[in-house]
C-alpha cells in the first residue's frame, strides 16, 4: 500500500503526469516480470536440489508452490495491473496509434448513438452531462476503477479483468449515450483539444 501511496505522489509531482505514469507502469511491470523469472528459477533449482528419496518430486513441487503462492498471485496480479496503466496511458497520449485508437473508439461510439437516436430513443439530458464534462465523466469513471482494484482484498488477474471490463463497459455505454442526445452532444477526440498533427 505505501508502494502505490509513493508511486502515486511521484506521478502527482511529476511535470509530465502522463509520461512519469508510463514510466512508472513500465518501471513495475519491469519488476514483476524480473520477479515471475526469478521464481521459476528458484523453483527448479529448489527440485534439482530435493533427492527423490527424501522427498518426492510432486510433494516437493507441491510444497513450494504453496509456500510462493501468494506471492506469485501478488506478482503477476501486478504485473497485469502495470501493463493496463502504461497501454492506457500510452492511448490517453499524441502518439499516431493513439489517436488513431482514440478516433476508431470515438466513430464507433458516435455511430451506435446517431443509431439509436434515429431509432426514436432520445437520452436528453442524462446523454448531454457527460458530453458536456466529458473530461470529469472520464476521470470519474477511471478512478471508481482503480479504487475498486485498491480497495479489494487479495485481488487477482480475474479481478483484474472483471474492473477492466466493467470499467471500458461503463465508458463505452456513457460515450453511446452522449452521443444518442443528439448531434449538438458532438465533441472532438478527448485529449486531442489543441494538438497538432505531427
Amino acid at each position: 500500500m505505501l508502494t502505490t501511496v509513493l508511486a502515486a505522489l511521484a506521478v502527482w509531482t511529476a511535470p509530465a503526469h502522463r509520461v512519469m505514469l508510463m514510466a512508472t507502469a513500465t518501471g513495475v511491470g519491469a519488476m514483476m516480470a524480473l520477479l515471475l523469472v526469478a521464481l521459476a528459477a528458484v523453483r527448479g533449482a529448489y527440485l534439482d536440489s530435493v533427492s527423490p528419496a527424501t522427498l518426492p518430486p510432486d510433494a516437493a513441487a507441491t510444497v513450494y508452490d504453496t509456500f510462493v503462492r501468494f506471492l506469485h498471485d501478488s506478482t503477476r496480479t501486478l504485473l497485469v495491473v502495470a501493463v493496463v496503466t502504461a497501454l492506457a496511458a500510452y492511448l490517453y497520449g499524441p502518439g499516431r496509434a493513439a489517436r488513431a485508437a482514440r478516433g476508431t473508439a470515438v466513430r464507433a461510439t458516435a455511430a451506435a448513438g446517431r443509431a439509436l437516436h434515429r431509432s426514436g430513443v432520445d437520452t436528453g439530458s442524462p446523454g448531454r452531462l457527460p458530453a458536456k464534462h466529458r473530461t470529469w465523466a472520464t476521470g470519474a469513471v477511471l478512478a471508481a476503477g482503480a479504487l475498486t482494484l485498491l480497495l479489494w482484498n487479495d485481488p487477482t488477474v480475474t479481478t483484474v479483468a472483471l474492473v477492466l471490463g466493467i470499467t471500458s463497459a461503463a465508458l463505452i455505454v456513457m460515450a453511446v449515450l452522449a452521443a444518442a442526445a443528439g448531434p449538438a452532444t458532438s465533441s472532438p477526440v478527448p485529449g486531442d483539444a489543441g494538438r497538432r498533427a505531427p
